[in-house]
């Protein structure tokens, strides 16, 4: 592995130092100058949104102060555990449970490589030919390759594309960009990378990916323009026999583990509209962007108004001649602090020369999340009371009403037509791209009528009227129910995994592990994706591939050659997921449950998340039930 450039401190004067610690997270300030100092008077301020005048200029001062005789390159290292709990309680001016600190701790990233695993008393001899086959290369690949690479695991990555980046490679859309802050959205191997923007455009998170691909070695043991087809386990050998379409033909490769990193994005919905396929002008899904796409002076059709659709939205309308945005169903769309904006090189300066406020601010920017559980949770006393769900979600109910007021200037046609009759937190969030703002444009008319077909002159909606459109982006997602399609992946007995699905949809123990498919693992696989308790997907990333390597470690060491989870407990354990779903608003008649991106509609049942309440979950994917498991 490449190591990073040492970098030295500028010097700089008193008042570049305020204007940067001014610009910071001041939670992440005040935890970081408490973190070197312990100065009972940092102690006693309370959190940045509860401090007064005089409080907030005490903090910036004295942190001007310290780094002005302080400031300097590096990472303070990790503290010990005990010190390490008081400052995180210190940053959240909560105190955390033991299940909490331990799927916390990370979070700062202070060691080399957070949540990976290790031998357990040093690499033992491998098998004559003992390889992994990682499938893709998009965040969750480059995970797996990174545990492979600590544990000198020989792997091999098979990327359907020509260069790594998975969905980032693959979506090049107007102003594509992570919806959540970069600084979360990143490996914690990688220290304090120097993004450009808060929420990293879709240009800068494929080079941090190709750039974390060829700095840790991933890069010379990825085969691009390598499209898995059909996998199929050789139960006399133990081995999984794999076929990828190439340039050349099919390669046949085989490998002892498969860790599936196909994610959740990689089969587009296809539009079923009457029509459509009749239709003379262009169509455009937007993971299929032309690069020499021209939209100036078009009269253009938005369908769609999920994350993609409202990302795209703002470009569109600054440059086409007319925009029709057809709503397939109406969704609460939330502000994010700095979207879309540059990080100032005085907090790039603080980044790189106030040892610790990188990691305290990764801290404290997934904090915000540790609580979203409640959201999911009714609150029966509440509603007694004449609320909706329960109080937390009522307040983001009432504060994202009043938003849409604000942005669409309180226009009664459109806030009519836009506030959802659901509760927040039912369906996936999405984040405001200038897209209520763009509805007010003369150029762009917001359609609620359902389309009916597509015709030669435009798009045609239930009450007769007729857009002329010249093009049509159809932002209607992803068949997010198809995990691991179109490969087929053949285990014991020729039994197909699509066919084993069949009865109720895609399952996993743990997300990760089927029966009758040993050596086979998925990341991101169903019921995946945490709904609560903090941490970006990155970080799940790593700790899915922990969970791979802790069980390969245990196969290796023990000189066995297979590891399968047992249907029992594969039946028990998507049983209590089942149950636990049953409780949250996802699942319930005041959220959205006929037509959401986490629920499976077909079996209605949850299909995308974890229902656990996030530490829970943390621990299940973290502390490994061995007697789920056979090794053989």
């Amino acid at each position: 592995m490449e190591s990073s450039p040492e970098t030295t401190a500028e010097p700089v004067g008193p008042e570049f130092i305020r204007r940067a610690v001014e610009l910071a997270d001041l939670d992440a300030v005040r935890v970081a100058l408490f973190h070197h100092t312990d100065d009972p008077e940092i102690e006693a301020l309370p959190r940045m949104l509860e401090l007064d005048d005089d409080q907030r200029e005490l903090l910036v001062s004295k942190t001007v102060a310290w780094l002005l005789e302080n400031a300097a390159p590096g990472m303070p290292e990790e503290p010990p555990q005990p010190r390490l709990r008081q400052l995180m309680n210190f940053a959240t001016k909560e105190e955390m449970g033991d299940l909490e600190f331990e799927s916390r701790r990370e979070l700062m990233a202070f060691k080399p490589f957070p949540w990976t695993v290790d031998w357990t008393d040093g690499k033992p001899e491998l098998p004559e030919g003992f390889q992994v086959a990682i499938i893709g290369s998009g965040f969750s690949g480059l995970a797996a390759g990174i545990q492979m690479e600590l544990l000198g695991i020989p792997y091999v990555i098979l990327e359907r594309r020509s260069e790594p980046g998975g969905t980032w490679s693959r979506h090049r859309y107007p102003d594509i960009r992570v919806d959540t802050i970069s600084i979360t959205y990143e490996f914690a191997f990688e220290k304090n990378y120097p993004w450009p923007e808060y929420f990293g455009k879709g240009q800068l998170v494929r080079e941090y990916l190709l750039h974390i691909s060829r700095k840790y070695g991933m890069y010379d043991n990825t085969r691009f323009d390598h499209d898995l087809k059909r996998a199929t386990y050789d139960e006399g050998r133990d081995v999984w026999v794999l076929e990828a379409g190439t340039p050349d033909g099919i390669e046949t490769i085989e490998a002892n583990v498969v860790i599936n990193a196909v994610g959740a994005f990689a089969n587009q919905r296809t539009p079923n509209f009457e029509g459509f396929e009749d239709f003379p002008g262009r169509t455009i899904h937007p993971s299929q962007w032309p690069e020499d796409y021209d939209y100036r002076g078009e009269r253009i059709a938005v369908v769609g108004n999920g994350s993609t659709g409202v990302q795209l939205l703002s470009p569109i309308a600054e440059e086409a001649e007319q925009v029709y945005v057809f709503q397939r169903s109406k969704q609460w769309i939330s502000p994010r602090p700095k979207y879309g904006q540059p990080i100032e090189p005085e907090v790039r300066w603080l980044l790189d020369n106030f040892p610790g406020y990188w990691n305290w601010w990764r801290y404290m920017a997934i904090a915000a999340l540790f609580k979203t559980h409640d959201q999911l949770i009714p609150d029966e006393e509440w509603q007694a009371q004449g609320g909706y769900w329960n109080e937390v979600n009522d307040q983001l109910r009432s504060f994202l009403t009043n938003y849409i007021h604000e942005q669409t200037d309180n226009d009664p046609d459109l806030v009519d037509r836009l506030i959802p009759d659901y509760a927040p937190f039912s369906r996936r969030p999405v984040v405001d791209n200038g897209w209520y703002r763009a509805l007010t444009r003369d150029n762009v008319e917001l359609i609620t009528d359902p389309i009916v077909r597509f015709t030669p002159e435009g798009i045609e909606t239930e009450d007769g009227t007729v857009y002329e459109v010249d093009t049509a982006i159809t932002a209607i997602g992803f068949e997010i129910v198809q995990f691991l399609y179109p490969a087929d992946y053949i285990g014991r007995d020729g039994l197909n995994v699509h066919d084993f699905w069949a009865k109720d949809g895609p399952r996993a123990y743990i997300s990760m592990m089927v029966p009758n498919f040993p050596n086979m693992f998925m990341l991101y696989g169903p019921n995946s994706q945490p709904l609560s308790g903090g941490t970006g997907l990155p970080i799940w990333y790593q700790v899915w591939s922990g969970y791979a390597g802790q069980l390969i470690v245990r196969m290796l060491e023990e000189g066995k050659s297979s590891v399968e989870v047992t249907m029992d407990a594969y039946e028990r354990y998507n049983e209590a997921l089942d149950k636990e779903a049953s409780k949250l608003l996802l699942m319930h008649e005041m959220g959205s449950p006929g037509n959401n991106y986490y629920v499976n509609s077909t079996h209605n049942r949850l299909q995308m998340s974890a229902p656990w309440y996030g530490p829970e979950y943390h621990r299940l994917c973290t502390e490994v039930e061995w007697d789920d498991l056979e090794i053989t």
